[in-house]
């Protein structure tokens, strides 16, 4: 069985990014960290992370490239199907920390493997990556935050 995956670029313009793939479900998270690179032209001389997040997009645990310690999981050890799937559809994906190339990963469907094909493939291609990457913009997420930053609360 197969995973039809929406990949999609964070960008501050108008324009959509995006790319459709397939990729066997029981592949591992560095499968399709392999198959966003190839995609979307990266080369993979970079940090990258995968993030498993809830239905707004908030992180909750993070699945970076390597283990460097025992507080996170490598992609490697990782199965698709056991973090993206009709119950969790969606993961954010983070590739070169410095310019913080961000992408959302979305479930469509799980299907059946055409013979003769091979997997995984990109099905569906719309719009260039641009030259640089997008500046992000980090807004407060609430007004609680926001409390929490003056001053009297110090004292």
């Amino acid at each position: 069985m197969i995973y039809r995956l929406r990949v999609i670029l964070d960008n501050d313009t108008s324009d959509d990014i995006l790319r459709d793939l397939e990729i066997a479900k029981n592949s591992s998270l560095s499968d399709l960290h392999e198959l966003i690179l190839l995609s979307f032209n990266f080369k993979s001389d970079q940090m990258a992370s995968f993030y498993t997040v809830d239905e707004n997009w908030h992180q909750i645990s993070e699945i970076s490239l390597m283990n460097f310690d025992e507080s996170t999981e490598s992609m490697d050890s990782i199965i698709l199907r056991d973090v993206l799937n009709e119950q969790n559809p969606k993961l954010l994906y983070i590739f070169d920390f410095m310019n913080m190339w961000t992408f959302y990963v979305e479930f469509i469907e799980e299907g059946k493997n055409i013979n003769d094909i091979l997997y995984p493939r990109i099905i569906f291609s719309v719009g260039n990556v641009p030259e640089k990457a997008p500046e992000k913009k980090f807004e407060k997420a609430d007004k609680e935050e926001e409390d929490l930053d003056q001053d009297d609360y110090l004292y």
